[in-house]
């Protein structure tokens, strides 16, 4: 990896880029459903992705995108699937979610190096769920890690912004919600953290998905939860790569408690895109994927653990 990927960035503009990605391979590891063509797999309510990134240079780059919830289904599909991640150059979280980092410290040792991790400042931070009934449970890492711990085992990166990880590769950092239509809900709105000591509503501001630009300017846009919004997700990463060519849509959506009007408005703007590959799993849910595979039937791909996605550029 290249030494900038140390220095987080305050701020991305897109600049033409020196190399240029010919080839993105997303593997699903883990997901809450097996891909129909590796039975040997396991599912389970987590999500994790091994990318691949080529470039016309003849360089790569190897990634590791969220780490699951249970490491026995993460550690056995990396083995049916004959997978070495002692290759991986980076760990990056999209949030701080028990089912995203569940396994990290499993991965990190698998790794078998002292490789950087990237997150948002607030994905280690409290994550108090609390139920209308029932006992309060914090539900990010403090069943796995301590933020001690993970400082011994990686390099720590943490950033709010955009961040460079190598050439047409960003992470989107905090996504702003412009809109007035994709909101926290059900129990997105009953998970509370610390700030100042106080407990506070957490507003989930540590959301962030990975952005692919190709070198013929496609887009692909991988996410974890997406807890900012589809729309607004796209239109952010429009921001950061100069261009809202997106050729392909792949992880978890959160649409499982969407309203109809948030559904609706999701297809509406999807439409405006030409999209060859939409494939939303994890935390979608049953009424987001109905909604999605009806009105894109034709680019509309199921996945789940075992599936691998190949985005070539022309």
């Amino acid at each position: 990896m290249e030494e900038k990927l140390r220095n987080p960035n305050t701020k991305v503009k897109w600049v033409e880029m020196s190399k240029g990605i010919d080839e993105v391979n997303i593997r699903i590891l883990v997901d809450a459903r097996v891909d129909s063509g590796n039975y040997r797999l396991m599912a389970e309510r987590g999500f994790a992705a091994l990318i691949d990134v080529y470039y016309d240079d003849m360089s790569s780059t190897r990634l590791l995108f969220d780490t699951g919830s249970s490491t026995p289904a993460l550690v056995h599909n990396l083995k049916e699937m004959n997978l070495d991640i002692s290759t991986v150059d980076m760990v990056i979280l999209s949030h701080g979610h028990w089912d995203h980092v569940g396994g990290l410290m499993t991965m990190l040792k698998l790794i078998g190096k002292k490789v950087p991790v990237l997150l948002h400042p607030n994905a280690i931070a409290p994550k108090i769920y609390t139920p209308d009934e029932g006992e309060e449970r914090d539900v990010g890492i403090e069943n796995y890690f301590t933020v001690e711990e993970l400082e011994n085992a990686a390099e720590i990166i943490t950033t709010t912004e955009p961040y460079e990880i190598g050439e047409g590769i960003w992470t989107t950092g905090e996504v702003p919600r412009t809109n007035d239509f994709e909101k926290l809900t059900g129990t997105l709105t009953k998970i509370h953290t610390f700030r100042d000591g106080v407990k506070v509503l957490d507003s989930l501001v540590d959301d962030l998905s990975l952005i692919f630009k190709l070198k013929d300017e496609s887009v692909v846009l991988f996410t974890g939860c997406c807890h900012a919004g589809l729309v607004n997700t796209m239109n952010h990463a429009t921001t950061i790569t100069g261009t809202s060519n997106f050729i392909a849509v792949v992880g978890g959506l959160h649409l499982y408690d969407a309203s109809k009007e948030r559904l609706a408005m999701t297809v509406e703007y999807l439409k405006g895109h030409t999209l060859t590959t939409l494939s939303p799993c994890h935390c979608t849910g049953l009424r987001g994927q109905a909604a999605l595979m009806y009105a894109f039937e034709g680019v509309f791909k199921e996945v789940g653990s075992g599936s691998l996605l190949k985005f070539k550029s022309k």
